[in-house]
């Protein structure tokens, strides 16, 4: 019995140790071996193993002429304040951190209010009382989070920000995996995107989806996107479903968009289709109108008197490539050129806009835009009236 156990009491107490400092923070000291896979294998001076992956250990302090005279010395000093403040102290300057905290916290057990002992493992005084600097931070409402001081509020902003980080990256290579499948020989592939993207609701994968549609060429995989982005909650794809319905040149895909926006009920579409009044393009400005006259709503009325007739260049004649709208500040009618294509500017009557007045209102002044404007200032001091009467 007492051959078969001194083997293992010679392997339980290594004469000197090496240090190895972990990723994560810390140390363990003890007799390293690298195996061959990279890990570590680490006998402590109690014998207990422990093995460590290659990720786990940031660097090893092998085994050194200073360990080894640290080891003489710590066996021979007294096990007093003063000594092992002395040891600590020489560790330190022998950039053995691990063991001067060691022997500091050691002086600290034999002596607690030692002021260079509490300084050695960062205790600072405050109002009387040693405190870590965990400790400091913890009555200041702060904590240690990636390598500084911060408030809790400021850690659960970061770690918002890292998770929506991770999120948009995952949703922008799902989205883009399910576009190259709506190309796949395999008409499983072909059906599993499609269910995908007639599924997805989650507001990270609004952006990505967004930039995926502004590239896309295939008419039905763009109905195909658009009609996911109605599904999902965010400002990019309200903004996205917003423009198709002004600027498609598909009139179903058009009049799609600007029905799943009004079935959504989301906010701000008024503020998007009223803005869209003020288009260059004369045939934008009568899609807002249609868009506001589904929307029927009153804040409308004004812009949408102001658009009831707009000044717009107009590209007429061969060569013209169709006919171009430009907004001009020019009054009247005015051509360029010769015989070729022609640009004249003029006042257009918008039929959809005034459609859409006439909805919301139930009144009608036809073009007559100074007949709608007395018409709406009488509307605005009926109402100042009426509230006057409500106090």
């Amino acid at each position: 019995m007492r051959t078969f156990l001194l083997p293992l009491l010679l392997v339980a107490t290594p004469a000197a140790a090496d240090l190895v400092h972990l990723s994560a923070g810390g140390q363990i000291e003890g007799k390293v071996e690298q195996v061959d896979d990279g890990s570590y294998r680490v006998t402590t001076p109690s014998g207990t193993v422990v093995s460590l992956g290659r990720s786990q250990v940031s660097k090893v302090d092998e085994d050194s002429d200073e360990t080894r005279t640290y080891e003489g010395r710590a066996r021979t000093t007294p096990d007093d304040a003063a000594s092992q403040l002395k040891l600590a102290k020489w560790c330190r300057e022998h950039q053995l951190n691990a063991r001067a905290a060691r022997h500091a916290k050691r002086v600290i057990e034999l002596e607690p209010g030692n002021a260079e002992a509490r300084q050695m493992l960062n205790f600072r005084n405050v109002d009387g009382e040693w405190m870590t600097r965990e400790q400091v931070m913890e009555s200041r409402g702060m904590v240690w989070y990636n390598g500084r001081p911060r408030t809790r509020q400021e850690i659960a902003l970061m770690q918002r920000s890292e998770k929506q980080t991770k999120l948009a990256a995952h949703w922008s290579s799902e989205i883009r995996k399910w576009r190259r499948w709506l190309n796949d020989r395999r008409p499983e592939r072909v059906q599993e995107a499609v269910a995908n993207f007639s599924a997805v609701n989650d507001p990270m994968a609004g952006p990505p989806l967004v930039e995926l549609m502004e590239d896309e060429k295939d008419p039905a995989a763009l109905r195909l996107m658009a009609k996911a982005a109605s599904q999902i909650n965010h400002q990019s794809t309200v903004n996205a479903l917003v423009l198709l319905s002004l600027n498609s040149p598909d009139e179903d895909l058009r009049l799609n968009c600007l029905g799943w926006l009004i079935d959504s009920k989301r906010p701000g579409l008024t503020e998007a289709y009223v803005k869209a009044l003020r288009s260059n393009d004369n045939e934008v400005v009568n899609r807002a109108g249609v868009a506001l006259s589904s929307l029927e709503d009153d804040s409308a009325i004004g812009p949408l008197i102001d658009a009831l007739v707009t000044k717009h260049k107009k590209v007429v004649g061969g060569g013209g490539g169709g006919t171009t709208y430009s907004f001009t500040p020019s009054n009247g009618m005015s051509s360029f050129g010769g015989g070729g294509p022609k640009e004249i500017s003029g006042m257009l009557k918008n039929p959809a806009v005034l459609g859409a007045l006439v909805r919301i209102t139930g009144e009608h002044f036809g073009y007559d835009q100074e007949l709608w404007e007395k018409w709406h200032a009488t509307q605005a001091q009926l109402v100042h009236v009426d509230l006057r009467r409500d106090k």
